[in-house]
């Protein structure tokens, strides 16, 4: 069904890398969103005022806001599709993530609201007077936002938003609220027994609850998030299966958005190699990932002196020793300078956020492993940095 819609209402729908397709999504889904949600506020607010419930017609609101959250994020997908310009040279892909901000902020204020009038319902205990029409509007409501999650969290997994995948979570919670309501009803009806304010405040804590997940997670990318390791593995596997490749390190990356993704790295190479072939090959891996995997990338050559046989027999030996500590503990940039019988090793060590052991004990368990293999004077400079990716 997801699939029928996208090929009768998307021109070239497999191509969602591309702009005006994703724009294409993002209108598709928003416009259907208005529709559903504009008949439920219709049928719901007419039939809660006729059954004096606080739930239906608090449910009626919900849905209203949803009508809003379609519209903010329809501008949303609009504005962030423009090309990149002189203010803003990487495009403006974030203003997605600003857009289902906004949807976020717009749930919990609904949620703040009808919590608020719910307690009011308990405290003057008005009764609901639900009939057969409820249960069936109750019933349409529901099977209409199982279809629009459905269509919402399709559309953000086929082209990476997290403005549809906002929309998608808030139609599950209106789809559980719709269920509780429903059953609440039906209580009220065959019991006659008033449940009404009390369902008003689980459904409200149900959309504060979305509302406030997904303030979370749309803010997050706008604040800066790490890039998933699992990618970076990708592309670290595929880099060093090229030949005169002898290691990588100093990994950053940058999102600006869905797919919009820059990332630089420090590659290792022979530093007796010829210049213009190592340029060569700098140049053909950068263009074959940004052809697999549409990230920009830029290279920094680092040239690693093969021809110091102590040097590159010490190094390993420090990497075994950083395995034995924590096989996360990465070396780069290592140097060694002798002074008589001293040695100064130097080299920058990558530190995961999961190792809490303090830079300085890591410091002295690499020294004491050291001295064990070596007579000379040994003098340790490291410089530690964190990881800018994900870790596991």
């Amino acid at each position: 069904m997801i699939t029928l819609i996208r090929k009768l209402f998307i021109k070239n729908y497999r191509q969602v890398t591309d702009e005006n397709v994703r724009l294409a999504h993002g209108k598709v889904a928003s416009i259907f969103g208005i529709a559903i949600n504009a008949i439920l506020v219709s049928l719901k607010l007419v039939f809660g005022i006729i059954a004096n419930s606080i739930a239906l017609i608090g449910d009626a609101l919900n849905n209203l806001s949803d009508v809003s959250s379609s519209l903010v994020t329809l501008i949303g997908f609009r504005l962030a599709s423009k090309p990149a310009d002189k203010e803003h040279p990487f495009g403006h892909r974030r203003i997605e993530y600003i857009a289902g901000l906004i949807v976020s902020i717009i749930i919990v204020a609904i949620a703040t609201s009808l919590f608020i009038t719910s307690i009011e319902r308990i405290i003057d205990a008005s009764i609901s007077e639900y009939n057969l029409w409820t249960f069936i509007i109750l019933g349409i409501s529901i099977l209409l936002k199982i279809f629009q999650f459905s269509l919402y969290f399709a559309f953000a997994k086929v082209i990476n938003s997290v403005a549809l995948k906002a929309t998608a979570f808030d139609s599950l919670g209106d789809i559980l609220a719709s269920i509780i309501l429903l059953v609440g009803a039906l209580i009220s009806y065959y019991l006659n027994f008033n449940i009404d304010g009390y369902l008003g405040i689980v459904i409200a804590l149900f959309i504060a609850f979305n509302g406030i997940k997904l303030v979370k997670e749309t803010s997050s990318p706008l604040i800066g998030e790490a890039m998933k390791k699992e990618k970076i593995d990708q592309i670290i596997s595929k880099i060093k299966n090229y030949q005169g490749v002898l290691g990588l390190h100093d990994i950053l990356t940058h999102s600006y958005g869905g797919d919009k993704i820059f990332m630089s790295l420090h590659l290792e190479v022979d530093g007796h190699q010829d210049v213009f072939s190592l340029h060569q090959l700098i140049d053909r891996i950068e263009k074959d990932i940004k052809k697999e995997f549409n990230v920009e990338l830029l290279i920094h050559m680092d040239p690693i002196d093969l021809s110091d046989e102590f040097k590159v027999k010490l190094e390993k030996e420090i990497v075994e020793i950083l395995l034995s500590i924590n096989p996360d503990l990465k070396l780069h940039e290592f140097s060694l300078t002798r002074s008589g019988h001293q040695l100064i090793i130097a080299f920058e060590l990558l530190y995961p956020y999961s190792e809490k052991r303090k830079e300085e004990v890591i410091t002295s368990l690499i020294l004491e492993k050291l001295k064990g293999l070596h007579h000379e004077d040994i003098v340790l400079n490291i410089s530690y940095e964190r990881p800018y990716f994900l870790e596991e």
